[in-house]
């Protein structure tokens, strides 16, 4: 059975009316909203003003029913004596959401040092907010992975405060560093955070909030995915798609999949976090996230109508993302690690396209030279080689062998020329015919020059020939007279004869 394309029948505004007008329009379109059916929807920054503290009746009210969670003496810095043994002292705040405040803290039988997260007081009276945020650390302690964020402990406080006792990583998030870093730096934490991901979803867990900001890099080269407060159990269909088990109303606008824009719980699954990491590829590698507006309801609409921002790239990296973007998750990677398999592709390449980029500069700068051409060529055929599918290199050759043909006819190289052009490419045809035109005409000149020196040997041969003939008379000649001369000198030297 295919897969119901959720994107279908669904107006602008019907999104409109999905949402319920429940989002101020100064809403962050970069923050994740977090709704649950029938309440309104709170992002992940911090409201204005004290919120409410509950009585402590309230909070109790709230846990009913929910699972019984071990307690914890929890000591803030604000409190004063507190009964022993004290599992958890809580330092400075490390920063605030829109359901709990993160505090630096230590846990003291072992003297290590933590992160733990509180979930605020004005949601202890909020049975979904609970809910919610224990399945957080419920989920999130299942999933022991590298690249996810380790949770020590899920509890409650004699009080009533929830909390989340989690490794505390020291760094940055990926969303203020990506625009610092090499592209290739930022696809190998792209394949990290894959890594996770995939690892989740064997789980049958769904993360739905993947994007740069909940990506934290520390200082000593982890990788952590974060932010685990919209994970959601899969269930698998009659057909084998799996799907969440909730109707949740929840992501980040800037980010978010169709079919998380429009409400369409059946379509929201594992290609769902197909989308959301390819939006997290595409905002790296851009510098733009897929989806912008105005305000909130704007960008959600973008989402639902899976509208992705214009940019100037067009190389394999921003297809790799349009292709996890798809608006229909049919059309997307089947999985997260046939997605990793993509980048790893390209990534393979990469060195094909540093020779290429090698032998362009090669060319360009060869300026007849021999040497230069030879090696632009040879850069060139080691890209192919690398990478067949490099087209800027298997064009390059032939305009490397091209570019060094026509240098060689300059030179009047003819046989170098002809060697260098391929005889089935129709861009050498030209260049072919010049050189054949060429040796023709080197051909008939190569004639004539024989012809001419024929006519010369034989004007040569004849001149030396009478020359000889003439010597050879002057000399019978001279011979005759020196032997007259001889006569004469005899008879005159002879005695007279008698009467």
């Amino acid at each position: 059975m295919a897969r119901r394309k959720s994107h279908e029948n669904k107006p602008r505004q019907d999104v409109d009316a999905l949402w319920g007008k429940a989002l101020p329009h100064g809403f962050p379109v970069a923050k994740t909203i977090k709704r649950q059916p029938g309440t309104s929807a709170s992002p992940t920054a911090a409201p204005d003003g004290p919120a409410p503290s509950p009585t402590t009746t309230d909070a109790v009210a709230a846990n009913s029913g929910l699972p019984d969670l071990p307690a914890f003496i929890v000591a803030r810095p604000t409190d004063g004596a507190t009964p022993s043994p004290v599992h958890y002292r809580i330092g400075e705040k490390l920063g605030e959401g829109g359901m709990g405040a993160v505090f630096c803290g230590t846990q003291v039988s072992i003297g290590r040092e933590v992160a733990v997260k509180v979930l605020r007081p004005d949601f202890l009276a909020d049975r979904d907010a609970i809910r919610r945020f224990v399945c957080e650390g419920q989920i999130t302690g299942r999933l022991d992975h590298p690249n996810i964020l380790p949770i020590l402990d899920l509890g409650r406080t004699p009080q009533g405060d929830l909390f989340i006792a989690m490794k505390k990583i020291t760094g940055s998030r990926w969303d203020q560093t990506f625009s610092s870093k090499k592209p290739r730096e930022n696809l190998e934490i792209l394949l990290r955070a894959c890594d996770a991901i995939a690892y989740a979803h064997s789980r049958g867990f769904i993360h739905r909030d993947i994007k740069p900001e909940n990506v934290m890099l520390g200082e000593f080269g982890e990788i952590i995915i974060t932010d685990w407060g919209l994970a959601s159990p899969l269930v698998r269909t009659n057909d084998g798609t799996a799907a969440v088990d909730e109707d949740i109303q929840a992501g980040t606008p800037a980010y978010m999949a169709p079919e998380v824009a429009i409400c369409d719980a059946a379509a929201i699954g594992e290609r769902t976090d197909v989308y959301l990491l390819g939006a997290t590829l595409f905002e790296v590698w851009t510098g733009k996230s897929p989806h912008a507006g105005k305000d909130v309801y704007e960008c959600l609409a973008a989402a639902a109508e899976n509208r992705i921002q214009p940019v100037d790239q067009a190389d394999e990296i921003v297809e790799i993302a349009r292709r996890a973007m798809a608006t229909d998750p049919d059309d997307r990677y089947p999985s997260v690690r046939a997605f990793q398999e993509a980048i790893q592709d390209y990534l393979s390449h990469l060195d094909s396209l540093t020779l290429t980029r090698s032998a362009k500069e090669e060319g360009a700068g060869a300026d007849g030279h021999y040497s230069r051409l030879s090696r632009s060529l040879v850069l060139y055929e080691e890209a192919l080689k690398l990478w067949e599918g490099n087209a800027e290199a298997r064009n390059g050759v032939t305009q490397a062998r091209l570019q060094f043909a026509a240098a060689a006819l300059s030179r009047g190289d003819l046989n170098l020329g002809e060697s260098l052009l391929l005889p089935d490419c129709p861009e050498h045809q030209e260049m072919r015919s010049r050189i054949h035109d060429a040796q023709r005409t080197r051909q008939q000149r190569r004639r004539r020059l024989t012809i001419v020196s024929v006519v010369f040997m034989g004007f040569a041969l004849t001149l030396i020939v009478l020359i000889l003939n003439m010597k050879a008379r002057l000399e019978s000649d001279r011979d005759a007279a020196l032997a007259a001369c001889q006569r004469l000198l005899q008879e005159r030297a002879a005695p007279p004869r008698g009467p």
